[in-house]
């Protein structure tokens, strides 16, 4: 494996310079770069690895550079050998391609059979040719320059680190990879004005611009067995080096174990779910007599990390296993060999799923026609053959694909698509009558998404999300709640949306400035952005917010707050500067959210069932930066829960007058303080918070007075003495609303001494606050 990069100016012009490509490909080839000044003013840099021959040159102004390798290399070797252009037995793959082209020009290239990238100059006209093997394993992409030229790689994302090159999502490619799954089945990308080389293609550049075109591929004199060319396409992948095989995709995965021999087998363990392969694995090891090395695989903390490596969105998340499980087999092995691309192969003819979702009404807009089966098939190959470049790359392990070969997949993709099934009948038939395990699935996908639902709600929650320009936030959340709760089967579609999403982030976003180290703020500090004195009626007061641990479902709210607040007592009175301050009446305000918590009044948006009302109703509700509100199916639950249908119709009613009277507030004054108080998830929160959703604490009065009786008992005398009342409130942003009382002072003044929020609107974790007289 190398990172290719290389650049053909338009005539006259000097082009950009190749130094940040080839350093974003780096990871390709970390021995060392070669760079390479052609003539007509082309250059190359390329990436490599030790011991690795990566080009090759004539006397006469031919260079070539592969990225890749060749199989079954003694029949072209005698074809070259019989058309006059002697090739010596040993002659590396670089050396070979670079002579079949020479011999036959362009229609060379489709002589040769392997998984490669190609270039060639040719300095006897000027031309560059770019080349990618006939199965499409090799990897190339192109852009054009401001100048007018082309700028290559074997990676999009590489592209992007160039000066002067730009890029933004490709509208048609992201809107059909969300609505079908279908994508890297043509030249366009995922980036807009990147364009990939396809399988079997060569893309010309002269001086006269950039002409594609597809080289000529042989067919066979006559038709081959499919059982021999699963054989053919094994057997030479099977070879060089130290060859691990992996167990996975049921039937598919044990033909190909048992057609390499293989002498080490690797299969994905997928915690806590087993092996995924539906119990089959230890029969086929043992039908093999063969043991192997178990990998734990769990996208957990690293979804980032894997759409960053493929640098696309994926339809599968299976996908990941195989990256996983290449990274966990670097240094060991030289070539991995896997089955991945089977089922694309196999299984164009999908059944029907019993639980569909209606996918186009959780989409803004639909794009394009409905791909057929060889579509998907042809899509699912190519993808499947872009993980297995990427995670090979970064491991320094080929990945070899032998059902993705382009004759295997010809064989097998007729036989697959004569009906559905009918790819697993031909394995069964490979295989013999023993065989009893059909197709598998790659990897545990429903599970994983389950597993992570956390993480997918708070994703789906997102702003970024809320404003893609493709997805329908609020239908999606339905629907992600349906699938949660079995009422529809769809792990693709999510992941899916999860992978634009999570892409666009990390090519698209800003990027959020260096997160200073995390800082737990003093007992007697302030909030960062906040302050601790406020002016209320011409008095000046401080209010020192108390940081705590979380708070979870039944934890007894009254000695914990009054640990906390005896704890700030205790630095207050350490420090001596406010210890005066003490001695006149001060204040204890907590936050609703611990209350309601704690009195196991939050609930996890998945425990919550939406009616029919609460659906409909969140969608007029308007949403602010600072709040979901009401403005989702389980807030709008939970008030109708609370408050009842009836009231929630007179109080929507109500506040649909107001708004065309222009006054604000009208729903909440006819719903009551209790709804105002329901807060749903935000991606800011602490878990749980960002994936609940809760109501108002029950008796926030008596609560009140319960936390005063406590606190005056437990504080120490002179602190005790002068406690003058503790407020139960709801706090953000955009308002305030004292809740419980049981204080000296009316609910107007402590929602005035909150009046700049100084608890703070995110993961601060400081729920409550202590507020004493300034002077």
């Amino acid at each position: 494996m190398s990172g290719l990069a290389g650049i053909r100016p338009a005539a006259g012009a000097e082009g950009t310079s190749l130094a940040p490509v080839a350093a974003a490909l780096a990871h390709r080839g970390p021995a060392g770069r070669l760079d390479l000044d052609l003539d007509s003013g082309a250059r190359l840099s390329v990436c490599h690895r030790d011991g690795e021959r990566v080009t090759a040159r004539t006397g006469d102004g031919v260079v070539a550079v592969l990225d890749g390798e060749l199989y079954a290399t003694a029949a072209v070797t005698a074809e070259l050998a019989a058309a006059g252009h002697a090739v010596p037995a040993d002659a590396d793959d670089v050396t070979l391609a670079l002579t079949a082209y020479t011999a036959f020009g362009v229609g060379g290239l489709g002589r040769l059979d392997g998984a490669f990238a190609l270039v060639i100059h040719d300095g006897r006209d000027g031309a560059t040719h770019l080349a990618v093997d006939r199965a499409g394993a090799g990897a190339l992409y192109r852009v054009t320059t401001a100048d007018g030229g082309t700028l290559y790689a074997s990676e999009p994302t590489a592209l992007l680190a160039a000066d002067g090159v730009e890029s933004a999502p490709d509208d048609a490619v992201v809107r059909r990879f969300l609505r079908t799954g279908v994508s890297d089945t043509g030249e366009a990308t995922f980036f807009a004005g990147i364009s990939r080389v396809t399988a079997g293609q060569v893309v010309t550049l002269t001086d006269a611009g950039a002409r594609a075109t597809a080289y000529p591929v042989p067919d066979p004199t006559a038709p081959t067995a499919v059982a021999s060319t699963v054989d053919d396409a094994v057997a030479v992948r099977a070879t060089g080096g130290r060859v691990v095989t992996r167990l996975s995709h049921g039937l598919a995965g044990a033909v190909l174990a048992a057609r390499a021999q293989a002498a080490e087998v690797v299969v994905g363990n997928y915690p806590p779910y087993g092996d995924g392969e539906n119990g089959a694995t230890a029969k086929t090891l043992a039908a093999l007599g063969t043991g192997a090395r178990t990998v734990d695989v769990d996208p957990g903390d690293h979804l980032a990390e894997f759409v960053r490596a493929v640098g696309e969105p994926v339809g599968d998340l299976a996908a990941y296993a195989l990256y996983a499980i290449t990274g966990s087999v670097a240094g060991t092995a030289d070539a991995l060999l896997a089955a991945d691309g089977a089922d694309a192969v196999l299984a164009a003819a999908q059944p029907r799923s019993k639980k569909p979702v209606d996918v186009p009404a959780l989409l803004t807009a639909e794009n394009g026609t409905v791909p057929d089966a060889r579509d998907r098939q042809a899509g699912g190959i190519a993808t499947a053959l872009r993980v297995a470049d990427r995670a090979g790359a970064r491991a320094g392990v080929r990945v070899r694909l032998p059902y993705t070969d382009a004759v295997a997949a010809r064989s097998l993709g007729e036989a697959a698509l004569t009906r559905p099934g009918g790819g697993e009948a031909v394995l069964k038939a490979i295989a013999g009558t023993s065989a009893t395990t059909g197709m598998a699935p790659g990897a545990p996908v429903r599970d994983w998404l389950l597993r992570m639902k956390n993480r997918v709600y708070g994703e789906f929650l997102s702003e970024s999300f809320t404003n893609r320009p493709w997805v329908r936030q609020h239908a999606v959340l339905v629907a992600f709640e349906d699938f949660i709760k079995g009422r529809n089967a769809d792990a693709a579609l999510f992941w899916r949306l999860l992978a634009v999403e999570l892409w666009m982030r990390e090519f698209f976003d800003p990027r959020p400035e260096a997160a200073e180290p995390v800082r737990i703020k003093g007992p007697l500090e302030a909030n960062a952005g906040k302050r601790l004195e406020i002016t209320v009626d011409g008095e000046r007061w401080i209010r020192f917010p108390v940081r705590t641990e979380l708070f979870a479902t039944g934890d007894p709210y009254a000695p914990r707050i009054t640990a906390y607040v005896g704890g700030l007592v205790d630095a207050i009175r350490a420090d001596g500067t406010y210890e005066r301050n003490l001695s006149r009446p001060w204040y204890v305000l907590v936050s609703e959210k611990i209350i309601a918590i704690s009195q196991g009044r939050s609930y996890f948006i998945w425990d919550i069932q939406p009616s029919w009302w609460a659906r409909t109703l969140s969608k007029f509700v308007v949403r602010t930066p600072y709040g979901i509100g009401l403005g989702s199916p389980w807030t709008m639950q939970l008030a109708i829960q609370e408050a009842g249908l009836t009231r929630i119709l007179a109080a929507s009613a109500a506040g649909a007058a107001g708004k065309v009277l222009g006054r604000r507030g009208v729903f909440y004054n006819v719903a009551g303080h209790s709804v105002r108080a329901i807060d749903g998830p935000t991606e800011y929160s602490a878990y749980p918070s960002n994936v609940s959703a809760k109501l108002a604490p029950a008796r926030p009065d008596e609560v009140s007075r319960e936390l005063l009786a406590a606190l005056r008992a437990a504080l120490p005398a002179e602190a005790a003495a002068t406690l003058a009342g503790v407020v139960v409130i709801d706090a953000n942003d955009i308002g305030r609303n004292v809740l419980g009382l049981a204080a000296d002072r009316p609910a107007r003044f402590f929602e005035d001494l909150f009046g700049d929020n100084p608890l703070g609107q995110g993961a601060e974790q400081t729920p409550v606050a202590v507020a004493v007289p300034a002077e």
